[in-house]
Order: structure tokens, then C-alpha cells, then sequence
């Protein structure tokens, strides 16, 4: 979802321009998309079986949008976390979790038939997961060993994962061998990062923990010695007294992005107005680990749900934020009708915002902000055109009931917006949180709960 380990939100392929732009859709469970060398989609996809909605991996032909193959775990009852899968580019594997407490490594394999997506490995990890746990992180570090996270989504609007009262972090050796901290009283409520060896994990309060004035803890970890796991550093961060309107998170909102190999961003969740914090990847002393903080937005409408995106540039480093303050719900099939409220951007606090780090930590300070657009989805940046791809909707016509989503480009050098495009209206045009993708091809993808909209440059 987060377009690498790092979770930068970068991808090196150049979107849309913005010329004649053509758009077309389908109807595709199609969620996360992703790309191998050799220019193959992958996407988490969803189809209705006998038993009901049906988590699974597809192979897809990303011109014509037609799945070509398709993978579900043997065992029905299987909830696929597709927003947090790993591609691994010189596999052509997928690492991909269920809640319910299974690791499959998912092979794709291309022949003059077409591709084809086998089962190469399962790692059922329900002995290791305390009572209540939900599997939701798994991810490789560069000697191999399988880092994995319980935890989940709180609820929001109804729906969502239940509170987990502990968190269980491991990670399992190319032998098998496994090792596994567990941690009371605090849940992992977002993605991990790795660089190198080392993973980065953040959680935030609950069970007891979860009170005013509440921290939450940010996490460097590496292998250990014996069957432990070695913790380079640890540091509290602000949880405020609750979780915000609209937040899927009771501590910190934001997946750790990367800044290279020198820093490590996230967002608290101060009572009136989150900060994005700024660390060092090294180990410093206690006072010297966090390199700078910066409140964003408006004071009493200020939430972040969405990994930082993070782009180094010289001697400086671009990180970009969304407020999502009293967004509306997730879309569910128990949800009042499709075209119902929750198509209501216009309650969410609007505000992007780019912040700039000194790559000598000397200084964090904004460099643009645009205040009245509002990103539910998870935006990217194209390093190659410099444009940053996200999805909106048209204000005015919010105000009066009608749902009009739009895919808009913004200069990340500046944060003026260089193209929009009208992509439909409705509730089955609707983002509901999932990110965009840029393909090989320079088209953007944005998933919907309709399916799927692709957008590229016509003739000029």
C-alpha cells in the first residue's frame, strides 16, 4: 500500500500528465496493486463465493483489466490483509497475512500460457498469537528472516477490528525458527518498516494503557540472540486522551515512512492537533532520538490516518500529510445504501500539507499546504515527474447531495495542482480509503468500491 519497505510513497514510474487524459473503469474487486520486473499486475481481489465475500490474489493483464489468474487460501474463512502484502521483486512472491493467524508466500509464475499464481508456503502462526490476536504484518528483512505484528484497524463507524489488549512482534528465521516478544496493554494499528535488518514498529495504547493522556511507543528492533529479539531503541510518543473522529487508530494514525537510512517519521495523536515527529534511525541517547516535531492543521480538526510520504531531495527531505479529522465510515454491505452519507467527504477536515526535513536535522518547517483539499485515499508521489496522484471529490456538489469523485495531481515542489479529472459519481466511485497506484505503463489506477479507474494521457 505504501509502495515499498521503507513506506516512502514513491514510486520511480511517471504518471499522467495531464493531456487529453483518457479514463476508463471496470468492475474489478481489484485492492493494492502492485508490479513485478517484468511488468506483471498483481492485486488483492475479492470475489463472492458460496459462503460470501472471498479474500484472494490475482494475476491481472493491467491494459484490459481482465484477471488472468487467481489464488485463495484452501481454508475458507480466510481474511486476507492485502493492504499491508509485500511483492518480492527478484521472486516474483507475495508475502501476504490473514487475521486469522496464517503467512502464505504466494509464487507467480509466467509461461507462454499466461501467468499463474501457486500456493509455495504456509506458516501457521496461531500457536504464537495470544488469546484475541489477529494476524495483520508480515514482511522480509534482508537476511531473510519473516517479520510478522498482530494487531488491526480499531472500530469506525461501526466496524472495525476488536481492541487487542497485547501485540505480539516476532519474526521467523529461513530455518523456521521463530521468535516472539509479546507486549501488554498496547496494539499495532498500522504497517511496519524495514531497512536492512532493523523494523520499525509502532503502537499505540490499550487495555489499561489506554486513558488520558496515554503514550504510545515507537519501536527499533533487529534479530536476537537464543530466540529473542533484540530492541535497538524504544521511545513514548503522545496518544491523547481518546481516539479522534474518524480514526481507525487510538494512538499514532501514520505506518512509519523511511527517510533513507536517516530518519524515521510518523504522526502522534495529541489531543489538539497531532504532530508529524521526526527520528533518528540510529540509536541516540534518550533526549537526542527525536530529531524535530510539527504540529499540523487546525487546532481541534487534526488527525492523521495515512503513512507520511517521504522524498529525499539534496539536502532536504519532502514529507507529505493528509488530514482525515471526522472522515466518514469504511463503505460495509450493511451500510445505508450505496449513495448514502458516507460518501460525505465535506465532514472531513480538509488540509495536505508538506513539511520539510533538513537532512542535517538542523530544521522542520511547512513548505506548502493546501487547506481546503480533502485526500481520503492513499495518495503517491512519482519521482520521475515529480506530480503527486490522489482522489477527491467535488465540494459544492457534497453540499447538495451528489457524489462526483475526481482524480487530481498536485507539483510536489510547490502543492499547486497541475490536472483533475472527473472519474464518476457515486457511491460505486468511491474511493473507501485505498491507495493509488502508477503502473509501468504511466497510467494511474485508483481502486473504488466498484471496481477500478484507470486514467492515462491521450494524443496531444
Amino acid at each position: 500500500m505504501h509502495q515499498d519497505g521503507g513506506n516512502t510513497g514513491t514510486i520511480d514510474y511517471a504518471g499522467p500528465l495531464g493531456t487529453n487524459l483518457d479514463v476508463t473503469s471496470a468492475i474489478r474487486g481489484l485492492h493494492i496493486l502492485l508490479w513485478t520486473k517484468s511488468g506483471q499486475m498483481i492485486a488483492g481481489y475479492t470475489s463472492i463465493g458460496l459462503t460470501g465475500l472471498k479474500w484472494g490474489l490475482a494475476a491481472v493483464d493491467d491494459s484490459t483489466l481482465e484477471v488472468q489468474s487467481t489464488w485463495y487460501p484452501e481454508t475458507d474463512g480466510q481474511t486476507l490483509n492485502v493492504a499491508y502484502m509485500e511483492l518480492l521483486l527478484e521472486t516474483d512472491q507475495v508475502v501476504v497475512t490473514s487475521k486469522e493467524g496464517q503467512i502464505y508466500i504466494v509464487q507467480l509464475s509466467v509461461t507462454d500460457d499466461g501467468p499463474s499464481l501457486t500456493l509455495n508456503r504456509t506458516v501457521n502462526l496461531t500457536s504464537v498469537l495470544a488469546q484475541d490476536e489477529l494476524l495483520l504484518n508480515a514482511m522480509y528483512d534482508t537476511a531473510g528472516n519473516l517479520w510478522f505484528t498482530s494487531g488491526g484497524l480499531r472500530a469506525q463507524g461501526g466496524h472495525g477490528d476488536p481492541e487487542q489488549n497485547s501485540t505480539t512482534i516476532g519474526y521467523i528465521e529461513p530455518d523456521g525458527k521463530i521468535h516472539a516478544r509479546h507486549l501488554l496493554n498496547q496494539m499495532v494499528e498500522n504497517g511496519i518498516a524495514v531497512s536492512g535488518t532493523t523494523v520499525y514498529v509502532i503502537t499505540g495504547p490499550s487495555g489499561t494503557s489506554s486513558h488520558a493522556n496515554a503514550t504510545g511507543n515507537l519501536y527499533a528492533l533487529a534479530p536476537g540472540p537464543g530466540d529473542s529479539i533484540k530492541e535497538l531503541w524504544s521511545v513514548p510518543y503522545e496518544a491523547g486522551d481518546l481516539q479522534k473522529p474518524g480514526s481507525f487508530s487510538r494512538g499514532s494514525g501514520a505506518t512509519p515512512a523511511l527517510l533513507r537510512d536517516q530518519y524515521v517519521a510518523i504522526t502522534d495523536n495529541a489531543n489538539s492537533r497531532v504532530n508529524l515527529v521526526i527520528y533518528h534511525q540510529e540509536p541516540q541517547t534518550d533526549s537526542e532520538q527525536v530529531v524535530c516535531s510539527v504540529p499540523l492543521f487546525g487546532a481541534g480538526a487534526s488527525n492523521v490516518d495515512i503513512a507520511p510520504l517521504a522524498h529525499g531531495d539534496g539536502d532536504r527531505y519532502g514529507v507529505l500529510l493528509c488530514n482525515d479529522y471526522n472522515a466518514p465510515p469504511l463503505y460495509y454491505s450493511d451500510s445505508a445504501g450505496l449513495n448514502g452519507d458516507f460518501n460525505n467527504l465535506t465532514q472531513m477536515a480538509p488540509g495536505v500539507v508538506r513539511v520539510d526535513v533538513a537532512a542535517d536535522g538542523r530544521s522542520c518547517e511547512i513548505a506548502w499546504e493546501q487547506k481546503d483539499l480533502r485526500i481520503q485515499s492513499v495518495p503517491l508521489i512519482s519521482t520521475k515527474n515529480g506530480l503527486l496522484y490522489g482522489y477527491t471529490q467535488d465540494v459544492d456538489l457534497s453540499l447538495k447531495g451528489f457524489w462526483e469523485w475526481y482524480a487530481v495531481a498536485l507539483d510536489w515542489r510547490t502543492g499547486k495542482e497541475v490536472w483533475r479529472v472527473r472519474t464518476g459519481a457515486g457511491g460505486t466511485y468511491n474511493d473507501d480509503y485505498q491507495p493509488g497506484a502508477i503502473g509501468p505503463d504511466g497510467s494511474f489506477y485508483q481502486s473504488v468500491i466498484g471496481g477500478i479507474v484507470k486514467i492515462h494521457d491521450g494524443s496531444p
